[in-house]
């Protein structure tokens, strides 16, 4: 969640191999759809839910694109503040340890909190399940820690 897909995707029975353009290309659902709606529990806000649209098909390439875009917005200060004081100081930790580890520290920390931060340690995409309760074409996204 926190490296462009493009340089991190890849199927769970190959780890080593990154998806090719060709994998990346393949339509995300069976038959395809135009508008993939993503909602995932561990957002701590609504405004959070992303979607993934191409009117020839959403493909795989487009949901790890939105989701990438969402994760990667500035958090608001509306959202900063529904969180608690213990979340908080959480995000901060993490937030702090990314822009130490970066190549350009000041331009990353100048950036400031990113959605991404607040998701402290689950941050591996683990799949989409299928949410009819949340209407046509929404799909719920689980988050995984990575593997120590």
């Amino acid at each position: 969640m926190r490296a462009p897909p493009r340089s991190t995707a890849y199927q769970v029975a190959v780890p080593a191999r990154v998806l090719n353009d060709f994998e990346l290309g393949q339509n995300a659902t069976t038959p395809p759809v135009n508008v993939l709606r993503i909602t995932c529990g561990v957002f701590p806000s609504e405004e959070w839910v992303c979607e993934a649209r191409n009117w020839l098909g959403v493909t795989v390439k487009n949901v790890l694109d939105a989701i990438y875009a969402t994760v990667h917005t500035q958090i608001t200060h509306a959202e900063w503040d529904s969180l608690c004081a213990k979340q908080q100081n959480r995000v901060n930790v993490v937030f702090d340890a990314r822009w130490r580890r970066a190549a350009e520290p000041q331009q990353v920390r100048s950036q400031g909190i990113l959605r991404s931060d607040c998701l402290l340690e689950h941050c591996v995409f683990a799949g989409l399940s299928v949410a009819p309760d949340q209407g046509e074409n929404t799909y719920f996204m689980t988050l995984r820690r990575p593997q120590r």
